[in-house]
């Protein structure tokens, strides 16, 4: 009998987990572009010609246009998104089609700048599972071919985690000092005054740099990053002021919202604390336990609210990989800083009504890498014997993943063929169908002074061909003097009321009756002053109303 050799004895010693790290050992860049052209390929057939319902995707084009072309400066939801489109639609104009395309290219530099972030701290088969589990999310994919503001701070967020590993902790053996690292520091300075003027959010960020360098005592970091920083914002701030006018801070603009206890009627006050202990219960069981794992295909359907079994395994696997990571890994460190500190303040922050996986979008592919390289260090340490049900639950999640996404491009692509061939309402419900006729037909019937009010701005002026609305989102007083009085002085002499419901899936559901309210209360003292003048729609009619 021929005698192994001691290659052979060592190969029979690897248990799966290892050999499949061996065989994707040296794969790393096949990985990548495998990854790049899934992304490319999932985004073109999961393509999304429509602006969603929810609006802010459309409010980002409406202000980009209004800055380009009015020097309006887009100081609610951060500026930058709109100011970098805006030079777009400067080019080409308000293509909507060449804009989704845009947050396709976002994404890809995502993925790039995530692949060359994480590849010298996961396994070649760990590396492997996050790059197909992120390039084939069905709900990632979605904003690439979104107008909202997710993919492109993805882009400047990845972009910058990269540099901040690579000039601060793949060296930070070596002494910090501002002569020799200045280049560094300003381009972490300037990377992070990117992403807080991308969206408010963006603050976690600089707290999660100057948490990190506390930790590492590298209290010299934090101070010069935070010195770059400071020197963009302020003279941000000085340009902004200068050039419009505008005194107030874009974090006072939005973020004075989310202290109240409901946006919508400012005169219940401000949260206490315990609602703000409530708001990290009830967001951690939503975002955690349905949103997080819904993303990447692992969910109850429609279970809104959240599984609490799914949010304490996250934290429990959380806070066991850090406080077993944090000692022997700086990247490793900053990595669980970074995303508990991004979720913990949206979590904190955030209304728990408004419930959006968009929320937390940005956050997700950081801690879906960092539960995962928690498990798989378990499991190649103190539970190496049951090595194999780490391959088994990511195996499950990877099929689950692609499974989600693969039953969603049948429809998709149903409505972009519809699309093409020129039905461009195609897959929305028949009331917000109305609306959207509505809002044509003002732009082509009234006069060009005409300032029409309505409850979603950015939708109107995106389908009317590009007329400018004034947005109803409130009705901020019971006094119909003051109402009316808020739209004359405001310019607006008509208004569109539609009935739009809450849910578009649910014929029964309740109808959003903001306008409603509004134009009601005008019309209970001021009978004359409105006047019906067209209407769109039998089912769930669209009318648009004269202002005297």
């Amino acid at each position: 009998m021929t005698p192994k050799t001691p290659k052979e004895n060592h190969a029979q010693k690897l248990n799966l987990l290892q050999k499949l790290d061996s065989y994707f050992d040296g794969k790393q860049q096949l990985i990548f572009w495998f990854s790049l052209i899934f992304t490319f390929v999932f985004g073109l057939l999961l393509f999304e010609p429509k602006v969603s319902i929810g609006g802010d995707d459309s409010m980002y084009i409406n202000r980009a246009y209004n800055f380009i072309n009015k020097g309006v400066f887009p100081s609610f939801q951060g500026p930058l998104y709109p100011m970098v489109i805006g030079v777009i639609i400067s080019v080409i104009g308000v293509n909507l089609i060449s804009l989704k395309f845009l947050s396709l290219f976002f994404l890809l530099v995502h993925q790039w700048f995530t692949f060359k972030l994480f590849k010298n701290y996961l396994s070649p088969f760990t590396l492997f599972i996050i790059m197909l589990l992120i390039s084939s999310s069905s709900a990632i994919i979605y904003y690439g071919s979104a107008t909202y503001n997710e993919t492109f701070y993805l882009c400047l967020q990845s972009i910058f985690l990269y540099h901040f590993e690579k000039s601060f902790i793949r060296n930070s053996d070596e002494r910090l000092t501002l002569k020799k690292d200045f280049k560094k520091i300003l381009l972490s300075g300037f990377l992070l005054f990117l992403l807080t003027i991308t969206k408010n959010i963006g603050l976690v960020a600089v707290i999660s740099v100057i948490v990190y360098f506390l930790f590492t005592k590298i209290w010299k970091g934090a101070i010069l990053i935070i010195g770059a920083l400071a020197i963009f914002t302020l003279s941000f701030n000085i340009i902004k002021s200068s050039a419009w006018e505008i005194k107030e801070t874009q974090i006072a603009n939005q973020g004075s919202t989310l202290l109240l206890k409901n946006p919508y009627k400012p005169d219940l006050g401000k949260e206490d604390a315990y609602g703000y202990w409530m708001r990290l219960v009830k967001n951690s069981k939503s975002y955690l336990g349905y949103h997080f794992i819904n993303i990447f295909g692992v969910s109850k359907k429609d279970n809104f609210k959240g599984s609490s079994f799914a949010t304490i395994l996250v934290y429990a696997l959380f806070v066991t990989g850090f406080f077993t990571l944090f000692k022997k890994s700086r990247f490793w460190l900053f990595i669980g800083v970074f995303t508990a500190i991004s979720f913990g303040a949206t979590f904190f922050a955030l209304q728990t009504y408004w419930n959006q996986e968009r929320l937390i979008i940005a956050f997700t592919p950081l801690l879906i890498i960092y539960l995962l390289y928690v498990l798989y260090f378990l499991f190649t340490t103190k539970l190496k014997k049951y090595a194999a049900i780490f391959i088994i639950l990511i195996t499950i999640l990877g099929v689950a993943n692609l499974y989600k996404t693969f039953t969603k491009i049948p429809e998709q692509v149903k409505i972009n063929s519809n699309y093409m061939a020129g039905d461009t309402y195609y897959g929305f419900p028949e009331d917000w169908v109305n609306y959207l006729n509505m809002t044509k037909w003002a732009n082509d019937n009234l006069p060009e002074e005409a300032y029409v009010g309505c409850r979603k701005p950015g939708m109107a002026f995106i389908y009317s061909g590009g007329k400018d609305f004034y947005g109803i989102w409130k009705v901020p007083s019971n006094d119909p003097k003051e109402l009316y009085n808020k739209l004359k002085d405001a310019g607006v002499t008509h208004v569109i009321m539609a009935n739009i419901r809450t849910n578009p899936d649910d014929p029964n559901s309740r109808i959003i009756n903001t306008v409603r309210r509004y134009l009601g209360l005008i019309n209970k003292t001021y009978p004359g002053k409105i006047k019906l003048v067209h209407q769109t729609g039998e089912n769930w009619p669209t009318y648009l109303y004269e202002l005297h």
